[in-house]
């Protein structure tokens, strides 16, 4: 009997199957497990994965204390502790305890050349898997599950084979060979190497190996190398140069690396190589322009020094480069301010101070009577320039001659009669030169020098005057470098000694002077007679030496003790073996 939804009755008969199919029903389950939690009965028993019952059942309900006995299904054994059957509870449920266990899978034993994996345990319904390791192809079944098998379990799949991969020989290219031999394949791992004929290059990687593609195959990678013909001409890049990579030819991959001439500036990279199609990558850079090309022209003027060489016209300047610049003699500097150019960041030189002519006035002569006058022939607005020229007649002894100089002045200042001298002195080991001298005449000042090596002894300038040069001429005395005396002293002790300078040479205790103990600097530069030594001296009796006490007075440093004290520690070590031979020889005897 079932209840409708409207509060009406239906019924109809339990036996055989029964199908609820009016779907304004309420599931005649559900009711009938109302009615059995009412009236204490059992429902249907539950479905049990691991076993059946021995009886088939037709019934729907059962009544409290019935029991009902169950087999194990296949895949299952029976447990010998416990009851294998469910029994109905006065609570109207069925109560049971798990009888059966899951058959075990026998071990699937060791795969070699792979892995067997489980991902529970061998039971029945579970799986294993198989894999192989690396560089190995799996031959069969990557899984395997305990099923049924007769009246047991096993597994459904045996053990695969695990092969190593192979491949077949390494293909030929053109214009090169590899290393490899004539095998029929080539395993796993297997590589070779690929070279190029003479003049080919070599495009791509130049070994490859044998390798697994997706677990099934074995191939080569990476592919193998192409080999060809490549050359690149020598680049040109003008106002630069190659500072590394040198040669009219260049064949692929090979490099040059450039740098641009002082005043330009690289645009580009300076590092490229020869590619694969003969061009250069990336292409070559170029050179420029970073500085002031030239010096500006400056009338009447000359350039100064620039580091430590005259500067050229054609030289590039960097930006910040100040040259200095003078102006002929006979001309200076129109205004005042630097006499100097700096190259601009517009690569434009400054403006710079002109130069104009420096004019010198009439002169007017005492003591003489000007006789003739010589211009220079240079147009200029001055009545008397540069190398212009007076001759005078002077009083006896006095020369006669004045000359327009650079600064505007004649020379002398005023002109004036003044003494013709002959030749400056000679001196040994120096020189000399004339100063103020005018048209050849020995006149002014002489300046000496001594050559490298000498010093100067007296006044190093001489003047001519109506008596001679004045004062006495110099000497270049000797310089003589300080003695290295080993384990020796000097009475004067300094970096440098001038000829005829003495020297007396005193030893340190224990050391014998070897050589004269006086010696002096001479003309030469060199010590006369020549630098002695000092060498140790060995005490009376030590050429002999047989006691320790007496060594120690023999040796002039602490390592040579110490080597003796080794030597006469051997020497007691050996007497005692000595005294101990001869006592074992004596009790011998005595036996």
């Amino acid at each position: 009997m079932i209840l409708h939804r409207k509060g009406t009755m239906a019924s109809w008969p339990f036996s055989g199957p029964w199908r609820v199919s009016d779907p304004i029903l309420f599931q005649v389950t559900l009711v009938a497990a109302l009615l059995a939690t009412v009236l204490g009965n059992c429902g249907p028993p539950p479905y049990l994965q691991f076993a059946s019952p021995i009886n088939e059942l037709n019934e729907t309900e059962f009544e409290t204390g019935t029991t009902l006995r169950y087999s194990c299904r296949p895949g299952y054994s029976r447990t010998s502790s416990k009851s294998h059957s469910l029994t109905c509870d006065s609570a109207g449920n069925w109560k049971y305890r798990d009888f059966c266990v899951k058959k075990r899978c026998g071990n699937p034993g060791e795969l070699l050349n792979g892995q067997v994996t489980a991902k529970t345990d061998y039971s029945f319904g579970s799986q294993i898997e198989f894999s192989c390791s690396e560089g190995y192809i799996l031959i069969g079944s990557a899984t395997s599950f305990c099923e049924v098998q007769d009246k047991g379990v096993g597994w459904s799949d045996p053990l695969p084979i695990c092969e190593i991969a192979k491949c077949e020989p390494p293909p030929a290219i053109s214009n090169g060979k590899h290393n490899g031999g004539d095998e029929d394949f080539y395993t796993y791992g297997s590589s070779v190497t690929y070279s190029c004929d003479p003049d080919f290059s070599m495009l791509g990687t130049a070994s490859i190996s044998c390798r697994l593609e997706n677990k099934t195959i074995g191939v080569w990678n990476p592919s193998p190398p192409t080999c060809k013909k490549i050359t690149c001409p020598r680049p040109v890049v003008k106002y630069g140069r190659i500072i590394s990579g040198f040669g009219p030819i260049y064949t692929y991959k090979q490099s040059i690396v450039f740098d641009c001439d002082k005043g330009y500036r690289l645009k580009g990279n300076k590092l490229i190589h020869c590619g694969a199609d003969n061009s250069w990558y990336p292409p070559p850079p170029i050179c420029e322009l970073n500085g002031c090309a030239g010096l500006p022209y400056i009338p009447h003027a000359t350039w100064g020094k620039y580091g430590y060489q005259k500067p050229t016209e054609e030289e590039v300047y960097d930006i910040g480069t100040a040259v200095r610049y003078y102006c002929h003699s006979g001309y200076k500097p129109k205004a005042d301010g630097p006499t100097t150019v700096t190259c601009q960041r517009n690569l434009e030189w400054t403006p710079y101070i002109q130069c104009e002519e420096v004019c010198c006035p009439i002169p007017e002569l005492s003591n003489g009577r000007i006789t003739q006058l010589r211009k220079s022939g240079i147009d200029n607005s001055c009545t008397y320039f540069y190398g212009d020229e007076v001759s005078y007649t002077c009083n006896k002894k006095y020369t006669s001659h004045a000359r327009c100089t650079g600064d505007g002045t004649w020379s002398p200042k005023t002109p004036e009669c003044y003494p013709d001298c002959d030749s400056p002195p000679v001196i040994a080991h120096g020189h000399h030169e004339l100063i103020s001298s005018f048209l050849g005449l020995k006149t002014g000042d002489a300046i000496y020098e001594c050559d490298e090596g000498y010093t100067l002894v007296g006044k190093n300038k001489l003047s001519c005057t109506s008596s001679g040069w004045s004062p006495a001429a110099p000497q270049c005395k000797a310089l003589c470098l300080k003695p290295e005396i080993e384990h020796g002293r000097l009475s004067v002790d300094k970096d440098g000694y001038v000829e005829p300078e003495n020297v007396t040479v005193q030893c340190d205790s224990g050391y014998g002077l070897v050589g004269s103990q006086s010696i002096t600097c001479s003309e030469d530069r060199t010590w006369y007679p020549e630098v002695p030594k000092c060498e140790w001296e060995y005490p009376e009796g030590c050429e002999q030496v047989v006691k320790g006490k007496k060594l120690m007075q023999c040796l002039p440093n602490p390592e040579e003790v110490r080597l003796a004290l080794e030597v006469y520690k051997l020497y007691l070590e050996i007497q005692q073996l000595e005294l101990q031979n001869d006592k074992a020889k004596q009790a011998t005897q005595e036996c």
